[in-house]
């Protein structure tokens, strides 16, 4: 059986998530969606991994096109056809 030793789990940091700001988010997807850039390189430019950037992208278009659907389905009244 292994036991936890007090001694080692006492002196290790605890790692929080950190958290980015929408701006911050939302300057580094444009620039990732310019034609030609480099997600793996602008990730590593600001310090994060470059799923994590992949993965706001990927909201960032997800989230247009669901809004284009939104107002593709919406008549005069504002109202979503079924």
């Amino acid at each position: 059986m292994i036991e936890a030793v007090p001694e080692r789990l006492e002196g290790a940091r605890r790692q929080f998530r950190r958290r980015w700001s929408d701006d911050f988010k939302a300057r580094a997807v444009a620039e990732a969606m310019e034609p030609g850039a480099s997600v793996s390189a602008i990730a590593h430019r600001i310090g994060i991994h470059p799923s994590q950037l992949f993965g706001w992208r990927r909201d960032a278009r997800d989230g247009q096109r669901s809004s284009s659907q939104d107002r593709a389905g919406q008549t005069e009244t504002g109202t979503i056809d079924r």
